[in-house]
């Protein structure tokens, strides 16, 4: 199946650990591009990280940020209507907080040494990680999962999602409201491919027509992605390098 548009995930899919894009991935978007295929991302990153990433990328200038809060496209910036700004966010943090009885700290309050551990972002990158206008990334200590999921029921309105070590505090929104936006805006157009890695990619994954599940580091698929999505096809290697063959393969199917 010859894709429209591709549609994926950044860290653990398309980006190697640091944001770092590499090559056997340039040469697969640099394919894309010539077919006039455009890669969109669908990230938790702040619109300034997106932004960055689409220059770095050069295949089409369209992306959503924030897990669904928004789209980027030639006509600028859409917001979705289930987006909160992060001051609100701030104060819903505070509640759950309450709530839960667990210090939970936002990642605006880590120190960059501690947020490089994390994430692997070099020090001049974190800033445009920080940059947040409609989600909070917070840590929670060890064993407080089953309250943060019960008390966040009770912020109206408001998800939790959960990442590598950050949870992710942000209106109800998430990255298949990403796919309704690029439709509606027509900034996309199917078939859709869809690759992720997490959990929280299910949503988007869902709504392709084609869905590729990409493995962790090592080496296994993300059970609880796996069940979400039975019918997705395994990317063969982890991270950029599955990206990069996976799409290869759908492309190729084109011509056999």
């Amino acid at each position: 199946m010859k894709p429209a548009a591709v549609l994926t995930d950044l860290d653990g899919t398309l980006l190697e650990h640091g944001g770092v894009i590499g090559e056997a991935v340039r040469v697969v978007i640099a394919d894309l591009g010539e077919q006039g295929i455009p890669v969109v991302p669908l990230t938790s990153k702040t619109e300034v990280e997106l932004r960055g990433v689409l220059a770095e990328l050069g295949a089409g200038g369209i992306g959503s940020f924030e897990n669904g809060a928004g789209v980027v496209g030639p006509g600028g910036v859409v917001v979705s209507e289930k987006a909160v700004p992060v001051a609100e966010l701030s104060a819903r943090l505070l509640e759950l907080a309450r709530l839960t009885g667990f210090r939970l700290t936002p990642a605006t309050e880590l120190p960059a040494a501690e947020i490089f551990r994390i994430t692997g972002l070099s020090r001049e990158r974190i800033p445009a990680m920080l940059a947040r206008g409609f989600g909070l990334p917070f840590l929670a200590p060890e064993g407080a999962a089953e309250a943060l999921e019960r008390f966040a029921g009770r912020l109206p309105g408001t998800r939790l999602t959960r990442g590598g070590q950050f949870w992710h505090l942000s209106g109800d929104h998430g990255k298949e409201n990403a796919v309704d936006l690029l439709l509606r805006a027509v900034l996309v157009s199917r078939p859709l491919a869809g690759l992720g890695d997490a959990p929280n990619d299910a949503g988007f994954l869902s709504l392709c027509d084609v869905a590729v599940l990409v493995p962790r580091a090592s080496g296994e698929i993300d059970p609880v992605l796996r069940a979400a999505v039975p019918a997705g096809r395994l990317a063969p290697f982890p991270a950029g390098r599955g990206w990069a063959a996976a799409v290869a393969e759908l492309l190729g199917e084109e011509t056999t």
